[in-house]
């Protein structure tokens, strides 16, 4: 598996791209998020260049006198790395490699890299791994892999004119195969949480956005739980739910999600998936975005088109983070509907926070009146436990309740729903 060691030491030289029919700044601003995405890895930035590609040369994607012209001014530089805002083929990746002498990757890799550093649990870590093999596999050289050495008897089973290079595509796509079923099996142990989860009534919000856009602080702004908050690039990597509890309404699960980036590898999405899944299985989502950054519009486009892709098209909130970073705030298209101002530091904007939640909460749970025996007082409690009481009364003979309640309450209560009047 193709996996280049990098050190803290290492100097990068970027080269980003712009396509006639796109703006120029647009590259920039990518080029300037990839400079973060480096700087996540350790690696420093010793120069960048911006190519315009009006037709892409299969060789290296760009003409080769402005190949090497740019391999010399990364040696000039000092780079140890070149790094594209784009992904390479494998062959070109080799080519830029021979033409410059240095070590040349791409946006993707360097991605992979990171969620590998961030990731913690079992899962999140089998994710990353099978992210990088699948990345991998297609660049794989004639050289052994550390697979090779982890299986023993690997060189005996080498059949008559086997190359070097099919066994350790062979090694890869067994592991690849058993990273897959790994991940079926904590895909299946999930679902099996989250299908607990819903026995206990209680809505859930998936709180998405950007990458660093403060999502983790806003959670534990919220519920006032202590949860990994840090100023780094891809910082959660698997969901984190909290409780956060409600003045009238039943408590609501907020639910911490891995955050997006522009050119984010369709490998990664594939093997976040289950991970990804927490927002589309959500009721409603909270959408945090950094007020703070010049690039808010795409960031917040970004978002969107990956949750869309991934089908979650719930009512949202959008919260314009970190506004106690900027004077004043950029004008807000109407895609972003009534975004609400708020600070995790000063607090600002809370209350206006949990008062949309409180009414996106209230439009889930529909309103009844439900008549039950005076001795029921079991049920009576259990209208109270995971609703809101809006008008309670009592007789000798029943105990009345008009209530709004979730959809399984509604449906465990059915019996006792007094007929809606039309």
């Amino acid at each position: 598996m193709i996996e280049h060691k990098k050190t803290t030491n290492d100097k990068a030289f970027l080269i980003g791209v712009h396509r006639p029919g796109s703006a120029r700044e647009d590259a920039r601003t990518s080029l300037d998020e990839l400079s973060g995405l480096v700087s996540a890895v350790r690696m420093s930035e010793v120069g960048r260049a911006v190519l315009t590609i009006k037709t892409e040369h299969p060789r290296y994607l760009v003409g080769s006198g402005r190949a090497l012209e740019m391999a010399t001014e990364a040696k000039e530089a000092g780079a140890d790395f070149i790094v594209f805002d784009e992904e390479l083929s494998p062959s070109q990746q080799r080519n830029w490699d021979k033409v410059s002498g240095i070590t040349t990757i791409d946006r993707h890799e360097i991605i992979i890299d990171i969620f590998a550093r961030r990731a913690r649990s079992h899962e999140a870590i089998a994710q990353v791994e099978l992210a990088r093999m699948e990345y991998s596999l297609p660049r794989l050289t004639n050289q052994w892999t550390h697979l090779s050495r982890q299986r023993g008897g690997a060189r005996g089973t080498r059949g008559e004119g086997e190359t070097q290079l099919e066994l350790d595509r062979r090694q890869v796509l067994r592991r690849i195969a058993r990273v897959k079923r790994d991940l079926e099996k904590l895909a299946e142990r999930r679902e099996t949480l989250r299908r607990r989860r819903t026995r206990v009534p209680l809505t859930t919000a998936a709180v998405v956005g950007y990458t660093n856009a403060g999502k983790s602080s806003f959670i534990e702004r919220l519920t006032g739980a202590d949860i990994f908050v840090a100023n780094q690039l891809f910082a959660t990597l698997d969901p984190t739910t909290k409780i956060l509890e409600l003045p009238d309404l039943p408590s609501i699960l907020l639910t911490d999600t891995v955050g997006f980036v522009r050119k984010l590898p369709h490998g990664l999405i594939e093997a976040f998936k289950s991970t990804l899944e927490e927002a589309v299985q959500a009721q409603f989502l909270i959408h945090v975005v950094d007020a703070s950054n010049p690039d808010m519009l795409h960031q917040f486009e970004v978002t969107r088109r990956v949750l869309a892709e991934l089908g979650a098209q719930q009512p949202t909130i959008v919260v314009l983070n970190k506004r106690d970073l900027v004077a004043e705030l950029p004008v807000i298209p109407a895609t972003f509907g009534e975004a609400i101002p708020f600070s995790c530091t000063t607090g600002y904007g809370l209350d206006e926070v949990l008062d949309r939640i409180q009414q996106i909460v209230r439009t889930l749970f529909e309103s009844e009146t439900y008549h039950f025996p005076a001795t029921r007082h079991d049920l009576a409690a259990l209208v109270h436990r995971n609703g809101e009481v809006m008008e309670e009364s009592f007789t000798d003979d029943e105990i009345r309740i008009h209530a709004r309640l979730d959809e399984q309450t509604r449906a465990r209560l059915e019996k006792y729903r007094a007929p809606r009047v039309s």
